[in-house]
């Protein structure tokens, strides 16, 4: 029964309402499972008291292990160049790989349609912890060992990793969930009313599922993304929700932030708008205004990811879109025109940067592609990879855990689909003809 409840099955969105409630139906079956023996893998738990439960946070909840299976040796048949290796391959029994964050020490969170959190070190599993909610939609790791987790019902959860260096395992602790709950308790009597009236930006938490989610450069603040169509944005030093964007038509696919207080935002109307933020020592609370339109009407932008160094005028935006385009924008050019990626793709879904200069994007058509800047300020193709038998949904860079002198660079790539598949990759930067790939 608790293998049912908790595990990788998809969870059921037939009895979920609009209007979630502030004490969530997963907290009272965590209080039914506290006498259940512990499954292989689960933290034992403790019985949570009053003011956890209507807090909403550091509430025991029990992790049921989910069924994966090694699929090592299959797959990734087309690489180029052959210089590329695939590491390791995990299959889920249900649901598919929706979303994923890399962090340092080889660690790699997965979050899918249930309500697991997965951990894995080097391409292996090596744990994980129950987020109360599912499917996910996005995971970003903070600072301190937090990690930021957004799903289904609109809300952010916060986690925090108090492993030790006695701990053999990853051990997280819900430290937060956004909105607080004296905003929720603020809202609870005219939510319904602001909801009706379609007015989300009043609203402190979103009304509709959250997409995406950023950290500012200096991790001061949270930007999320909904289909509500706002961007909200969180100050992260009291928890405390600041203000609300509804400059979108259509739902916030992406958002990212960086360059000096500048913030991006896409939607899936089409628009991309750049914000600044404002800090004047006299208010308490910044805020954003809209500085420019990079893109109006034009196809869906799926995903944002903002490359920024130290270095001066070194940032560079980039977009990509439904219709398969990977766009480009750089700081030093003001954001007043863009480059067109080669080798056109079929709907971007991912994008992702490595320590080094690689960028890659992730489509619909089950390849993975990398790009690197050419010596003429151009992208050019690095490598190109057959990763999944369906669309990418996630993909995720971090340096080569192995020391290397000889050959090219390397780093580590990991990529989720629909196929059920999780894999670990390491890429060389080997400059690939794209005619090689048949398109």
């Amino acid at each position: 029964m608790a293998n049912r409840n908790e595990g990788e099955e998809p969870s059921s969105r037939s009895t979920t309402s609009q209007d979630t409630p502030l004490i969530s139906s997963t907290i009272v079956r965590s209080i039914i499972h506290l006498n259940e023996p512990l499954q292989q893998g689960q933290q034992p738990i403790t019985k949570p008291t009053l003011w956890q439960i209507l807090k909403g946070s550091n509430i025991p909840m029990p992790f049921f292990p989910s069924p994966w299976t090694s699929r090592d040796g299959l797959g990734g048949d087309d690489i180029f160049p052959t210089c590329n290796t695939l590491l390791s391959t995990y299959e889920r029994r249900y649901g598919e790989v929706s979303c994923m964050a890399a962090g340092s020490d080889g660690l790699l969170y997965t979050g899918s349609c249930s309500k697991n959190i997965r951990v894995w070190k080097k391409g292996h599993p090596c744990g994980g912890f129950n987020d109360y909610q599912g499917p996910h939609y996005a995971i970003l790791l903070g600072p301190e060992d937090h990690v930021f987790v957004v799903s289904y019902d609109g809300r952010i959860r916060v986690w925090l990793n108090e492993a030790t260096e006695e701990t053999e395992l990853p051990l997280y602790k819900r430290i937060m969930t956004l909105p607080i709950i004296s905003e929720r308790l603020k809202e609870w009597f005219w939510r319904k009313k602001m909801r009706l009236e379609r007015k989300f930006e009043r609203l402190y938490w979103h009304s509709f599922p959250t997409t995406c989610i950023c950290l500012s450069e200096d991790k001061r603040y949270l930007y999320s993304g909904s289909t509500d169509h706002c961007m909200k944005i969180w100050r992260l030093e009291d928890w405390k929700f600041i203000e609300a964007k509804l400059d979108h038509k259509l739902g916030v696919t992406a958002v990212a932030a960086g360059c000096d207080c500048l913030v991006f935002s896409g939607s899936m109307d089409g628009s991309l708008i750049m914000w600044k933020r404002n800090e004047d020592g006299e208010r308490k609370k910044p805020t954003h205004t809209p500085v420019q339109y990079l893109l109006t009407e034009e196809s869906p932008v799926t995903v944002l990811l903002l490359k920024s160094t130290d270095e001066a005028e070194s940032g560079e935006l980039y977009a990509g879109l439904w219709d398969g385009r990977v766009l480009v924008w750089k700081e030093r050019s003001h954001w007043s025109s863009y480059e067109v990626l080669p080798f056109r793709q079929a709907a971007i879904t991912c994008l992702a940067r490595s320590p080094g200069p690689l960028v890659f994007s992730g489509s619909a058509d089950g390849r993975i592609c990398a790009w690197r800047r050419g010596s003429n300020s151009g992208h050019m193709l690095v490598t190109v990879i057959s990763a999944h038998q369906g669309p990418v949904n996630c993909i995720a860079a971090v340096e080569d855990w192995e020391e290397h002198d000889e050959g090219p660079s390397r780093c580590i790539l990991y990529s989720g689909g629909t196929d059920k598949r999780l894999k670990t990759w390491r890429i060389a930067e080997c400059t690939v003809d794209p005619m090689q790939c048949g398109r």
